[in-house]
Formats: structure tokens, C-alpha cells, sequence
């Protein structure tokens, strides 16, 4: 006679308990919320984003919307505009959270496919994003004009750290203020790639008053960087603009003008 096999023999009652336990609890969340105001994800963000507000919401939990956003952080206050999320429900299921998030405040928009894991980390998955360049006044005193644009096929975060990285950031329409004129220095193009998840590497390619082409990297762990740069400055620009960026790059001319520019450094 063939002997059969429970379950029970493998997975313990005690353990099927619990799972169902879980299982029923999380679907009577997802039913519960089916219907539930975007009230309830403003409740549920407010302790765990406190500094990202949210104005005139209207939707649902899963769908829904905000007339207006503001990230307050330090005594500044970012305006994001009008902000959409699309939850997916079924990534609860494997407690890996996943949303489309799109916001637009004229020229500065991020649209981007965020998804968090049980162990904290956080995914970005086809991300697209602009801001006026004007706007790092808030944290660095640059005096710098243009669009600032980011196009990521997937960035991975770990507790502020950087883990992984994929795509291209754009510096468009470039000026720099010297003196009482803003001067018009070309379009930039720095494509990212994460090595060993310790050095993220930017491939520069730029065109304009001002060229630069080279290697930029950055070592997080070792907390330094390396610059490896070819620059060359149109005679457009004014001489005195030219000479300082010589001096500041500690660069060497070389027969065709190009100013090779290595540098190094720790912070």
C-alpha cells in the first residue's frame, strides 16, 4: 500500500496559522482601502515623510492627487506642483510597495516608478526629472542659469547610500554669471554608472563656449574623487573668464588648446 503524505508534516500548524493570520489581515487592509480617500495616504506619509506636504487632495488611496505639493526641509520650502501617485495593490502582497509618482510645476517635473523593500531600500525605475538650475542656490551659492535635467533607467538607495545607478544627468542652456553678465557656456551631458557600488563614474560630454570631455569619479567609500578632463574655451569668452578657470583647473594647454585637467581630492 503507497503511503501518503500531509502537509502538516512539512509546514507545522502553528506556521499555517500565522501565515493565514497575515494573509487575511493584509487582504481585509486591501479591501478596506479599495474605496478609502487620499486622506488616508496623507495620514499614513505624514510620520514617515514629515517633510513632504500635500494641498487640495483629491482620489483615492491607490489613485489620487494633490493640488499642490511642498517639500519642507531646514527652514526652505521646495514647491512641487501638482502631484499624481498610482499605487499598485498587488505589491503588497510581497511587501515590496511600488507607486507611479509624477509631479509638474512648470518647467520642473519628476516622473518616476519608486518601489521599497521590507529591508528599507528604495528603487527608482524609469525616472525622468528637470529643475531649473537656479534652484541649487538652495543648498550651494552657485551663480548658475539653465535646466538641470536627470534620466535614470534605475537608481537603488540603501539608508542614504547609493548602491546602484543607471542613466544620464543634462545641465541644458548652461550660463555662468561673471560679473554683471551671464555668459552662455554650451550643453552637458554626464552619463552615470555605478562600479562595484562603491565608485560612480560620470562620463562628461559637453559642447559649446565652453567643451569639456573626460572621466569623473567619485569614491564613496574611500570618501574621494578623481577628475580626468580635456576643456577647451572658445575666444568668445572673455579673456579674463578664461584665464581664471585656467588658474582654478590647475590645467596645461596643449598644442591645440585643450586644457588637460587632473585633479583629485578627499571630503
Amino acid at each position: 500500500m503507497m503511503n501518503t503524505i500531509s502537509l502538516a508534516e512539512f509546514f507545522p500548524s502553528h506556521v499555517w496559522r500565522r501565515r493565514a493570520i497575515g494573509i487575511a489581515a493584509l487582504w481585509f487592509f486591501i479591501c478596506l482601502s479599495w474605496t478609502a480617500p487620499a486622506q488616508l495616504l496623507v495620514a499614513i506619509l505624514k510620520p514617515l515623510a514629515p517633510a513632504l506636504q500635500l494641498q487640495d487632495v483629491d482620489g483615492g488611496f491607490w489613485n489620487g492627487s494633490a493640488g499642490q505639493a511642498f517639500w519642507q526641509q531646514d527652514g526652505k520650502t521646495i514647491a512641487l506642483g501638482k502631484t499624481e501617485w498610482h499605487i499598485n495593490p498587488w505589491s503588497l502582497l510581497w511587501l515590496h510597495p511600488s507607486a507611479h509618482i509624477a509631479t509638474n510645476y512648470g518647467e520642473q517635473f519628476i516622473d518616476t516608478r519608486a518601489q521599497i523593500s521590507p529591508l528599507g531600500r528604495v528603487v527608482l525605475r524609469d525616472t525622468s526629472a528637470a529643475i531649473p538650475a537656479q534652484l541649487i542656490g538652495n543648498w550651494l551659492p552657485l551663480p548658475a542659469k539653465g535646466q538641470l535635467a536627470l534620466k535614470l533607467a534605475r537608481a537603488e538607495f540603501s539608508r542614504q547610500q547609493l548602491i546602484a545607478a543607471n542613466g544620464d544627468i543634462y545641465w541644458q542652456q548652461a550660463q555662468w554669471q561673471w560679473g554683471a553678465h551671464w555668459l552662455a557656456l554650451g550643453d552637458y551631458r554626464c552619463a552615470l554608472h555605478l562600479e562595484n557600488a562603491e565608485t560612480l563614474h560620470c562620463a562628461l560630454q559637453g559642447q559649446g563656449a565652453l567643451t569639456g570631455n573626460g572621466d569623473i569619479a567619485v569614491d564613496f567609500n574611500k570618501r574621494n574623487w578623481s577628475a580626468d578632463l580635456k576643456i577647451k574655451l572658445e575666444p568668445s569668452l572673455p579673456q579674463e573668464f578664461r584665464q581664471t578657470v585656467t588658474v582654478m583647473l590647475a590645467a596645461k594647454a596643449d598644442p591645440q588648446g585643450q586644457l588637460q585637467v587632473q585633479r583629485n581630492g578627499q571630503w
